[in-house]
């Protein structure tokens, strides 16, 4: 089938979306993206929306397929569910041209939403800043931008709280003034970011903090406290997430065995493998997730703690 086949069949809103269409519009070049650029603005926005959203859940399933092309024309869609959309999908996306169109996205979309999905973007990219994978000068753009944004008091606090997270794994001075600030404010939701920032970030200045809130009256913090266990990967914190296995939130049960998993140790084992006989079978498959993680670590050839 042609690409204008494949056109044709995308556009047209009485059939339903096909896998084997949707998998015509991976690896486009740049004469194809074009030929793409000219018909995208006559399909119907839901059905761009739905495209957009399927073809990003094809990319996480089958990660040979690359539709980074079309999500990078969508970033410009008149529709901001698209353009977030987009942004989303570009999530496994590495290559440091990226980087300029969201920091733009970050400082001149008019949508929140859009804003917010542009920080979370460029979080992927601080971390690879951190790694040494990019250019001393690119981390710096990155960080500058993140800092102005949860800088402004005009920004919508779901866009700064974004920012926050992704600048929170620099290991510079700044990072940490900004974690702390946001820890001590009295947004909760600001608050929930910084503990999430703090797993970022792994200094040690942020153990207390962090075991403090495993036993916070909020399931929303207990929640992120128990995924910065997770970041630091310390098997001292095990004994701090073990209350958390019965907490009556499952959202937050499931965290703190996903944190045992990626801690691992023989006290995370042990608990783990009592949760295969939990009657909640989302428990028990967690758990199985959990240990197969853990083992995968000890010995990444063999593993399967997979029940029948």
């Amino acid at each position: 089938m042609t690409l204008e086949r494949y056109l044709a069949d995308i556009s047209d809103t009485s059939r339903p979306l096909k896998h084997t269409v949707l998998a015509g519009l991976s690896g486009l070049t740049p004469e194809e993206v074009e030929a793409v650029q000219r018909v995208w603005p006559t399909i119907p926005v839901e059905r761009r929306r739905q495209i957009v959203e399927r073809l990003s859940a094809m990319a996480e399933e089958r990660v040979e397929m690359d539709f980074s092309p079309l999500f990078r024309l969508a970033l410009k869609d008149p529709d901001e569910e698209v353009r977030a959309l987009a942004v989303g999908g570009l999530w496994e996306c590495e290559d440091r041209s990226l980087i300029t169109p969201l920091l733009t996205l970050l400082k001149c979309d008019a949508s929140p939403k859009v804003r917010s999905a542009a920080a979370q973007g460029l979080g992927k990219f601080a971390g690879m800043a951190v790694e040494g994978h990019l250019p001393p000068h690119e981390g710096k753009r990155i960080l500058d931008a993140l800092v102005a944004t949860f800088r402004n008091p005009k920004e919508d606090v779901e866009v700064r709280r974004r920012a926050l997270e992704a600048l929170a794994v620099f290991p510079d001075p700044v990072a940490h003034d900004l974690i702390r600030q946001a820890y001590e404010s009295a947004d909760p939701r600001l608050r929930q970011s910084a503990v999430y920032g703090m797993g970022r970030n792994g200094d040690g200045q942020w153990h207390a903090v962090i075991i403090k809130e495993l036993a916070s009256p909020n399931p929303a913090m207990r929640y992120e406290a128990a995924g910065a266990c997770a970041e630091l990967g310390e098997e001292s914190l095990v004994v701090h997430l073990l209350p958390l296995l019965q907490d009556e939130d499952l959202e937050v049960r499931l965290n703190a065995i996903r944190a045992l998993g990626a801690i691992g140790g023989n006290l995370a084992k042990k608990n783990l493998l009592q949760l295969l006989k939990s009657p909640d079978a989302t428990v028990r498959d967690a758990a199985q997730d959990a240990l197969e993680q853990l083992r995968a670590q000890e010995d990444p050839f063999t593993y399967n703690f997979r029940t029948p």
